[in-house]
């Protein structure tokens, strides 16, 4: 998958996730993230609310970074993620 200048691809084994009640298990609805700047993470939020989709949780890091989930027509949960949320990004 490219996203700008970057490409990004994470697997999950089915039945692997660590967290309880993790929606990274890879079965049924799947779960994609996109890298936002930290500045944009309200306009997202903003642009969803107008649209009348519901937030799912949005979750601040303890490594700084915050993400905000919410769910496409499939049901697949779509995740907007600011630096910090990974140690890589």
């Amino acid at each position: 998958m490219h996203a700008g200048t970057r490409q990004v691809l994470l697997l999950f084994k089915k039945g692997a996730s660590r967290a309880i009640q993790s929606p990274h298990d890879g079965d049924g609805e799947l779960h994609i993230a996109f890298a936002i700047p930290s500045a944009e993470l309200s306009n997202g939020e903003s642009w969803l609310q107008t649209r009348g989709i519901a937030v799912e949780d949005n979750r601040a890091w303890e490594s700084g970074g915050c993400s905000l989930y919410f769910r496409d027509p499939n049901r697949h949960l779509i995740e907007l993620a600011t630096p910090g949320t990974w140690s890589v990004y």
